[in-house]
């Protein structure tokens, strides 16, 4: 499900004391300086510095205190049990694959017999990242006992004497929340802890032996710095790496060609301005509509409060104004879901071109050309939805009889999408012009995305 009121709210109050905290770490005349890198605006009626720190978050969009309490994340040192409080509420997006303590437990016996990593510095500083392990507890003021970090330090790191289900245990990583054992697990095959595609393939291959039983397996992609990269998702959500570029919206078929430089190094031969081309990192939660909101106002120099209108029009403007049926299906996504649209995945218009390396690897580079879908959506944990409406072109010739070698065409098409996990869904023009077209799309819209547990609460 996407993210709540309920957590947007939560997140708000707490990100706003934890920040209002640091007070005592800025003077007055940094403050300014610190919301500037959060992305936060400043605020000119304050009475303290606490107060000029806490208006900053409560002034702010949704979306902008998202994106700064994920900034301060990175930037400030908050105190373990803050840090974990904010990172909670951040992660808690709906997207985190659910995976119980006994398949960590599991998970955690099967990676006894293997290192958990190569760089050293990197372990301790993921394991810092995610686990309260320099937290000092006293026995008597003489006898202070260690931190978790010198025992892993000590018994592990340097000496055999403990196993990873004895780090895991002591990590709490077996009453973590979803989130936080998911994205432990991530770090760990990530090529910071194992600069080694080997021994990154080895312990992938463990975690999706282990965690197959509960439904979760680790995604491989490539990383910009050529080794693995993981992300969990469940199984058959046909996740693969996040696209690095999507070209859509165009009112002509624009001229593609495939540079050399780099294997998505796409060259747009005809007018760039009559297309866009979406060239941010998709995450786990997909493409959602604030996302690409976002990237318009920044990309086009746009006010953020007039950039959700002017971009619906855009995408609007790309339709066929010979297929009323596609405007239908587009306008019909809007009214299902009304006032949820910036927290859902964006249907995205006259796509020309999709990032895809399973594609590349089982098709060919140059199949990224030939795959225009008239929708797309990149739902949480890499579903991809391909939606076409199937006009008389589609199975029938340039005089209107049937063509079985248009439809072969067609369906050895859909083939070669589902082949590489995606979800094709075809509607007929006869369908969407019929008096109770919308109301069909309406209820499609909304059983899909019941499907992937992402319809919104009414």
């Amino acid at each position: 499900m996407p993210r709540t009121q309920q957590n947007l709210t939560s997140l708000r109050d707490t990100f706003s004391q934890i920040l209002g905290n640091q007070k005592d770490h800025y003077t007055d005349t940094r403050i300014p300086e610190l919301l500037f890198r959060l992305g936060l605006d400043d605020c000119t009626e304050y009475s303290s510095k606490r107060q000029h720190l806490e208006k900053a978050v409560e002034a702010s969009s949704d979306a902008q205190m998202l994106a700064a309490a994920q900034t301060a994340l990175e930037l400030i040192g908050f105190a373990a049990h803050e840090r974990d409080q904010l990172q909670e509420l951040v992660w808690d997006d709906g997207t985190a694959p659910v995976i119980p303590g006994r398949y960590r437990r599991e998970l955690a016996e099967m990676l006894n017999p293997i290192e958990l990593f190569i760089d050293r510095a990197a372990f301790e500083h993921v394991l810092g990242e995610f686990w309260q392990i320099d937290t000092m507890s006293f026995v008597n003021l003489l006898r202070p006992t260690p931190t978790l970090r010198q025992e892993i330090v000590r018994h592990y790191i340097e000496n055999p004497d403990w196993d990873a289900v004895t780090i895991f245990d002591k990590l709490g990583a077996f009453q973590s929340s979803h989130a936080r054992f998911g994205r432990f697990v991530e770090a760990l095959a990530s090529s910071r802890v194992l600069p080694s595609e080997p021994a990154q393939r080895k312990f992938i291959e463990i975690v999706n032996d282990t965690l197959k039983t509960c439904g979760v397996h680790i995604v491989v992609g490539v990383g910009d710095d050529a080794f693995l990269t993981a992300s969990l998702a469940y199984v058959g959500s046909a996740k693969q790496s996040a696209p690095k570029n999507l070209i859509f919206a165009s009112t002509t078929k624009p001229d593609l060609r495939l540079g050399n430089a780099l294997d998505n190094d796409i060259e747009v031969m005809s007018d760039p301005t009559d297309i866009l081309i979406y060239d941010r990192p998709i995450g786990s939660t997909g493409l959602l509509w604030r996302d690409l909101q976002a990237w318009y106002a920044q990309t086009y120099d746009i006010e953020e409060g007039q950039a959700k209108n002017r971009l619906y029009r855009r995408l609007e403007a790309c339709l066929p104004k010979s297929s009323p049926p596609q405007a239908l299906a587009f306008s019909s996504f809007f009214k299902a879901f009304t006032t949820h649209i910036p927290e859902l995945p964006v249907l995205l218009p006259e796509v020309w071109f999709h990032w895809d390396p399973l594609t590349v690897s089982r098709r060919g580079k140059e199949a990224l050309l030939r795959s225009r879908m008239d929708f797309l959506l990149l739902l949480p944990g890499g579903v991809r939805v391909v939606i076409e409406i199937d006009g008389k072109h589609h199975y029938c010739d340039a005089t209107g009889r049937s063509s079985p070698r248009l439809y072969a065409e067609m369906m050895a098409a859909d083939r070669a999408l589902r082949l590489v996990g995606y979800e094709v869904y075809r509607f007929g023009v006869h369908e969407l012009q019929q008096p109770n077209a919308e109301e069909v799309l309406i209820i499609f819209y909304r059983s899909l995305f019941e499907r992937y547990s992402l319809l919104p609460a009414p």
